[in-house]
């Protein structure tokens, strides 16, 4: 007598068995031309070029490994434009297009292919995106390198590069001037003493060293001798 090895349970009826795909409805929808919506068993699988769609019968049954394909390549399509909007609201590092990408539910295969395809298109590029981030707060939030160290680790960027880039580019001295003559003008009838401990509580609230802020103080008061208000 021969049959079945006892570990072979492909016969099993026991075992559950998947339900063929079978496409229940092609939708064309105008908002996305070009784009049709196939369903399998009543429920949207993925959508796909609608040339290719048009090829495709209702009631007839697609094989699982071409179910698998299609959606994968749906999912990258997707991620791929869902990259290009965060990217079109401003430059970010790769890091953090990651984390906000796998927020958005797409496979991490999906994610890591739209990332190294934006990076090769020049689209991602970490020191160009920190120097940006760098230029930008010290010409319209001046901060001391400690916060903007710590904004930059936040966004994903590498610790050493961050450390090159600042003391590369980063006069805090002068960024903590600018900032003090943009805001000390309010403290303009504070006894000397009470002025200075506002400007030293303040600048150490945007990050600025002790040594940094007492600099930027002695210098701004300097500009400030023949000004009878000060």
């Amino acid at each position: 007598m021969t049959g079945s090895p006892p570990w072979d349970d492909a016969n099993d009826p026991d075992q559950p068995t998947e339900r063929p795909h079978k496409i229940t409805h092609i939708d064309y929808n105008e908002k996305r031309p070009g784009k049709a919506d196939i369903f399998l068993n009543g429920k949207k699988a993925f959508s796909m070029n609608a040339f290719d769609a048009a090829l495709l019968e209702r009631g007839s049954v697609m094989d699982p490994a071409e179910v698998e394909k299609r959606a994968f390549e749906d999912e990258k399509q997707r991620c791929w434009a869902s990259t290009l909007r965060l990217l079109g609201v401003r430059s970010r590092s790769r890091a953090e297009l990651m984390r906000r990408l796998r927020d958005k539910k797409f496979a991490p295969k999906a994610v890591e292919l739209s990332l190294d395809r934006a990076e090769k298109a020049g689209f991602i590029n970490d020191e160009a995106f920190a120097k940006e981030w760098i230029d930008s707060r010290l010409r319209n939030q001046p901060k001391g390198r400690y916060l903007l160290k710590q904004e930059l680790r936040l966004k994903g960027v590498d610790e050493a590069l961050i450390d090159r880039l600042l003391d590369e580019g980063v006069d805090e001295t002068t960024a903590a001037l600018t900032l003090l003559r943009k805001k000390a003008w309010k403290w303009k009838k504070m006894e000397l003493p009470v002025f200075k401990k506002k400007a030293y509580t303040f600048m150490a609230g945007k990050g600025f060293a002790f040594d940094i802020t007492r600099e930027a103080v002695n210098l701004f008061l300097q500009e400030r001798e023949d000004e009878p208000e000060w």
